[in-house]
């Protein structure tokens, strides 16, 4: 993902909710609930906090192209598309280039995809419909993924919790 103000607030969000729900999740002896109790609420309250430092996002212009059996210029994803030629297999290249310089490469086969952005490689489940590729997420392997939805400009697709 980019090095953005929005992805590092948004992922540092996330992270906040995730420990929020684990938090609601463990089930501790009845003499521990008060502890548990205050601590959800100190927990919230920096949740709430953070919310409150929501950066706007970065505006950026993107140049995107899609490419059927398109080359990356990305090394790694370079590697994996000589893996689909050897195997067969088909896929399609997204490339987003911005008017910053930045180029985000995703290669998509299968309902699969692999993108390069920021230095980073994210893999997971492609959204064909959305747009956005579901980080670690495999719905034939039965994994749900790490939560992190990106759309091909690497940009972190995520909402605050209203309740917070």
């Amino acid at each position: 993902m980019l090095k953005t103000a929005w992805n590092e607030w948004s992922l540092k969000a996330l992270q906040l909710e995730t420990a929020l729900l684990a938090l609601e999740e463990i089930e501790l002896p009845e003499e521990l609930h008060g502890q548990q109790d205050a601590a959800e609420e100190k927990l919230l309250d920096l949740a709430r906090a953070w919310k409150q430092r929501q950066p706007a996002k970065e505006p950026r212009r993107w140049e995107r192209q899609t490419q059927e059996g398109g080359v990356p210029r990305d090394a790694e994803l370079k590697e994996l598309v000589s893996g689909f030629q050897e195997d067969g297999k088909e896929w399609t290249l997204l490339r987003a280039l911005s008017d910053q310089q930045e180029v985000v490469e995703t290669v998509v086969s299968e309902g699969r995809a692999c993108m390069a952005a920021g230095g980073e490689y994210y893999l997971g489940q492609w959204d064909a419909k959305e747009e956005v590729l579901e980080v670690g997420r495999d719905d034939d392997a039965g994994e749900p993924g790490t939560g992190l939805v990106l759309s091909p400009t690497a940009e972190l697709q995520y909402t605050p919790d209203p309740e917070l």
